[in-house]
């Protein structure tokens, strides 16, 4: 009977902790973002799911079927900026400064749409444990866990950026950390420099997010713009340090999840793909953002011409283009989708090579499965993500302004024949997966830390409460080097 009765008490006892974590009511804002960059953020909305908590998401994407379900609420605010074509994708600092600046003075329509403002009053009273914020430049997005009385965790889509550390107060080390924005991957005095100039975009940036912040969350009510940004408890990286680097100091409120889109992925069975298992494929996409029917025609004729030379291959190309019947019927070996499973694709075992545009999350999933690359850059972070893929002898990148078919070729023949990219990448591949926890259950623990914690603000440590001034001890190097100056000023005046 004592058994009996231990026993009892036990379970109970468990059915209560797991209550007492299991069943926080979570919000996820996942707006202004593209479909890959989305992926990113229902992977962790998915973790928290398969961990038995309740969530609320909201994008400006359509969910899959599968997202509707009993434990989610899906509010669909249906707009995107009207975003600039850009023709020039060498574009100076000044002219994507101000292409940046005019997208962010847009995101600010966005609070004004009509299914955002029935998501932000449908459930006044609907106390939320955390919000899970989809971070790309919209600090002013913040208002949503003032308005709810939450703590926040913000989402980040690759290596954290100069505007992740700011918000987590996380030291910068521009000297041997080079940005990814950086296309030249600078260090040393010319890093510094970069990040003077950076420095001052963002706080441009910063005042256009202020703005829009005081707009629709004024002071009072609600707390202040900069309090706010002083309250994200949380940065979820998608990015792994160890083995795609750079090597950077990172407060305990800083979180590496790269990885976790290829382990929350449906499916990795490639049966479904119909492909011959004893040719080689070829994976060739430019991402999501890019569309052949506005691409000049010449383009489309330097991959066809060089992908016809390499018939022993089967070449699964996304495309959307106007000539797809007319390319495949000349090349049966090309295949055309307008859209592939490129994680299935990959984890193929005859996939031998991916031509990419370098987006982050091509990059994440080649190294996780350790597909070297051919690296096309466009535009954003993608050729900065590229130099660092071909310093690490993942693979090579090529010009797309100055592309021919002869050089493209010779490119992808020496990528599959040369073992040295397969091996650096394979290498780097392991270095990916071998860790103590797999991101999926970083993850999860670590937000459900914040939340038992109530934000959990004493992991980003004293630094928060230290002024710019104090935290890059300006008034100490002011006080040496004037001291120096003056020592030097009066030696000078008795030697005269």
């Amino acid at each position: 009977m004592n058994w009996a009765l231990g026993l009892t008490l036990v379970l109970l006892l468990t059915a209560w902790a797991v209550a007492q974590i299991g069943g926080s009511h979570i919000l996820g804002v996942f707006v202004d973002v593209h479909r890959s960059q989305l992926l990113v953020h229902l992977s962790v909305a998915r973790v928290l799911l398969q961990r038995g908590h309740q969530l609320t998401l909201v994008t400006s994407l359509p969910l899959e079927d599968d997202w509707l379900s009993e434990n989610i609420t899906h509010f669909l605010v249906d707009w995107q900026p009207k975003e600039q074509q850009i023709t020039d994708y060498n574009a100076n600092f000044v002219g994507r400064l101000q292409r940046t600046l005019s997208l962010l003075e847009q995101s600010g329509e966005l609070l004004l749409q009509s299914a955002w403002l029935n998501f932000m009053h449908a459930t006044p009273t609907t106390p939320y444990d955390l919000l899970l914020l989809g971070y790309h430049f919209n600090d002013h997005l913040l208002g949503v866990a003032a308005h709810f009385a939450c703590p926040v965790a913000i989402i980040s889509t690759q290596q954290p950026i100069g505007f992740v550390h700011s918000l987590l107060v996380n030291p910068e080390e521009r000297w041997y950390v080079p940005q990814p924005y950086d296309s030249r991957q600078r260090t040393g005095f010319e890093g510094w420099v970069f990040g003077v100039w950076e420095k001052s975009a963002e706080l441009l940036a910063r005042r256009v997010m202020q703005r829009i912040y005081s707009t629709h969350f004024a002071t009072p009510p609600y707390p202040s713009f900069e309090e706010m940004r002083l309250r994200v408890s949380l940065a979820l990286n998608n990015h792994h340090m160890i083995s795609e680097g750079p090597i950077a100091p990172l407060l305990p409120s800083m979180l590496d999840i790269g990885g976790i889109v290829m382990e929350q992925s449906r499916s990795t069975d490639n049966s479904n793909l119909a492909l011959n298992q004893t040719r080689s494929v070829i994976i060739f996409s430019l991402g999501t953002r890019f569309s052949w029917r506005s691409a000049q025609p010449q383009l489309e004729r330097i991959f066809v011409e060089a992908f016809a030379q390499l018939e022993d291959y089967d070449i699964c190309w996304t495309y959307d283009g106007d000539n797809a019947t007319e390319i495949s019927l000349a090349n049966r070996h090309i295949r055309l989708s307008n859209w592939w499973p490129q994680a299935q694709l990959l984890a193929h075992p005859c996939t031998r090579l991916l031509i990419t545009h370098g987006g982050k999350g091509s990059l994440s999933e080649a190294l996780y499965y350790g597909i070297p690359l051919l690296g096309l850059p466009l535009r954003g972070d993608q050729r900065a993500n590229l130099l660092k893929m071909q310093a690490r002898g993942w693979g090579l990148s090529l010009d797309m302004d100055a592309l021919t078919p002869l050089e493209l070729l010779a490119t992808i023949q020496r990528l599959l024949k040369e073992e040295q990219f397969k091996q650096r990448i394979q290498v780097d591949s392991q270095l990916y997966r071998d860790r103590p926890l797999s991101a999926s259950n970083l993850t999860g623990y670590w937000l459900e830390y914040v939340i038992r914690h109530k934000g959990a603000q004493h992991l980003s440590g004293n630094a928060r409460q230290l002024t710019i001034w104090q935290r890059q001890l300006i008034d100490v190097r002011l006080v040496v080097f004037g001291t120096m100056f003056l020592i030097s000023w009066t030696a000078l005046w008795l030697i005269k």
